[in-house]
């Protein structure tokens, strides 16, 4: 993976899941990497020992945290080659039953922190893409960006807006080198669900029975690689086929999920809380 020596690459949430598996990856490709997370000591267990691979313990949804930030990989390395958003919350249920301070948390670390970390880093991205030929924007985002439904409304809309926004700045960006890619993952092992509903596992062991259902973290994290390699901005579902959620969106298949999902609510409540409570338990 001679494309990743030597390259600076900010990744964001790379304790656990499809940060951690990103990290390894571009390590062992010979990248300089600077990651984040909230929770220091399972981060520095993570990847710490990583070769080129610099810990920080930060919270994207923070103003003051996502400057230090992009400062510490600044100060560490003198550049800014590519930035990783990976960093998210999930939260499962209905609107009427999701607390105030869960749509916050939801909105600012999957979307507004995607926006705000971007605006940081940009001037310094587009620096090295002038003085390098190239400088990347990846965003892991989701199917759920394609195909809107309960139970995973508020969520779905974070992904969609980050597309939205992923899309917007290929347009401002690409003719001076930056390239903006997202990598759209259909169902994850992670702990994205957990985290969401305030319960982050404080260790692996701990993680273990709160994994969510899914790919295995490391087939999202070759995308991402793929994606820092390309000669193009790419928009990936993993696996391939799950692009087949855009026609969620395509008329007559909205109107029929529509008329569908309105009328299941209650299932949908009742099927969640036993997903969340083995999840949280």
């Amino acid at each position: 993976m001679s494309h990743l020596q030597q390259r600076v690459v900010l990744v964001t949430g790379g304790s656990a899941g499809i940060g951690r598996s990103t990290v390894h990856r571009l390590a062992a490709g010979g990248a300089r990497v600077v990651t984040c997370a909230r929770n220091g000591d399972r981060l520095e267990e993570a990847v710490g020992a990583l070769p080129g691979v610099t810990t920080t313990v930060a919270d994207v949804a923070d103003a003051a945290d996502r400057a230090a930030l992009v400062e510490r990989t600044l100060s560490e390395h003198g550049r800014i080659d590519a930035v990783v958003h990976n960093a998210g919350l999930g939260w499962a249920g209905l609107v009427e039953d999701m607390p105030g301070e869960a749509v916050e948390g939801v909105v600012a670390t999957n979307l507004t922190a995607v926006v705000e970390l971007t605006r940081l880093a940009l001037p310094h991205l587009l620096s090295t893409a002038a003085e390098r030929g190239r400088a990347d924007v990846v965003a892991v985002s989701s199917v759920a960006a394609w195909a809107q439904v309960p139970p995973l409304t508020v969520y779905s809309a974070t992904k969609a807006g980050v597309d939205g926004f992923l899309n917007g700045l290929r347009r401002e960006v690409a003719a001076r080198g930056v390239r903006v890619s997202s990598v759209n993952p259909f169902f994850v092992r992670t702990e994205w669900l957990a985290r969401g509903h305030g319960h982050a596992p404080v260790s692996d062991a701990d993680a273990e029975g709160r994994l969510s259902r899914g790919i295995s973290p490391d087939r999202v994290a070759e995308r991402v690689a793929d994606c820092l390699a390309a000669s193009r901005a790419r928009t990936i579902g993993v696996p391939r086929w799950s692009g087949i959620a855009r026609l969620g969106e395509m008329p007559p298949v909205n109107r029929l999920l529509d008329a569908v999902l309105s009328g299941r609510a209650g299932t949908v409540r009742r099927v969640t809380e036993r997903v969340v409570s083995r999840r949280i338990g």
